[in-house]
């Protein structure tokens, strides 16, 4: 078996079909395994897996992570070669074909990753790449060091050794700890080899809006901050034990990462309603970054009663009116897990 298709999916009934059947219709004439590890999901997304019958494999296990569910994947695959796809991304019919064939050629290259559209959950462009010109190429190890490279994990095809040999996905960013996992590993991939670019977008990568999802999740109860943003810290933390000063750019962005997060959250809050949710992540935000003036002048306006921030709303402009009460300016959006 020459190549390990990896599918983790967690609750994902709308979109696994077509992920699946993207993979299965690779033109591809070398053989290939489809390996879909659910990860514990509630929604009738084991249902869907079992229409595909014997031409996929699925692995059932409690819900531990993708990080996990990777893993689990890389460890049961027959292939020499890894190709992750998550559970709401799709391929193009030539993905396989295009990015096995630079690791055939190429001994020093350890792993492949290409371009990707991305789309919204409707399917529609959002935008027409995901790799900034910038780091459209491959990669030095100093690179990937010094800013976040845009490896998205459908996009890759990894040699399984490599995989092995690295320790794949660090488990303890765990089913909560959302952010930097892939980031992480694929540095210890260009730690082995070479990673090769691909400029061909293979890949129709979803996202989920950011807005949507955290209004829900007020409405819901949940308002916590750790299930969207505690991965990035853990990110850095790893980043910085391992590779000391030369990984402080990246621990840096992470924490910044983290602290606009906060901000974007408290602007959520604020817009649906919740004053004092968003002063605590405000609050939050300023213990990551805290000479930010601005997240000192949007907490102090969310303290102010909703009665007497009412009066002053109408003197406001109306880009101020929204830097103070939210949304956030800019869609925001985040990978579902």
């Amino acid at each position: 078996m020459k190549v390990s298709v990896v599918i983790p999916v967690y609750n994902c009934e709308g979109t696994i079909a077509a992920t699946v059947e993207s993979a299965l219709a690779q033109r591809f004439d070398i053989g290939f395994e489809v390996l879909v590890v659910n990860d514990g999901s509630t929604d009738g997304t084991r249902a869907v897996l079992e229409k595909f019958g014997d031409r996929i494999r699925v692995i059932d296990q409690q819900n531990a992570g993708v990080a996990t569910a990777r893993n689990v994947g890389i460890r049961e695959a027959a292939g020499e070669y890894i190709a992750l796809l998550d559970g709401d991304d799709t391929w193009t019919e030539d993905k396989l074909a295009k990015t096995v064939a630079v690791l055939e050629q190429n001994p020093a290259c350890v792993s492949v990753f290409s371009d990707a559209v991305q789309v919204d959950g409707a399917g529609n462009v959002v935008l027409p790449n995901f790799v900034p010109p910038h780091q459209a190429h491959s990669p030095t190890l100093e690179e990937t060091l010094e800013q976040c490279w845009m490896i998205q994990p459908s996009t890759t095809v990894t040699r399984r050794a490599t995989f092995l040999a690295t320790g794949g996905f660090p488990e303890e960013f765990g089913r909560r700890a959302y952010g930097g996992e892939d980031t992480y590993a694929f540095l210890l991939v260009r730690e082995a080899g070479e990673i090769h670019f691909v400029p061909d977008k293979l890949v129709r990568y979803r996202l989920s809006e950011f807005n949507e999802n955290f209004a829900k999740r007020i409405r819901s109860g949940d308002k916590s901050p750790e299930r969207m943003f505690g991965g990035y810290l853990i990110f850095a933390r790893l980043v910085r034990d391992r590779y000391g000063v030369r990984g402080r750019p990246l621990a840096r962005l992470a924490i910044n990462t983290v602290a606009s997060g906060l901000v974007s959250l408290g602007l959520m809050a604020i817009h649906e309603g919740d004053r004092a949710l968003a002063v605590r992540y405000y609050r939050e935000s300023i213990r990551y970054r805290p000479l930010d003036l601005k997240t000192y002048v949007r907490m102090a306006w969310a303290m102010l009663p909703s009665g007497i921030a009412g009066k002053f709303v109408g003197l406001l402009t109306p880009r101020l009116r929204q830097s103070l009460s939210g949304p956030p300016f800019h869609v925001l959006y985040n990978r579902p897990d």
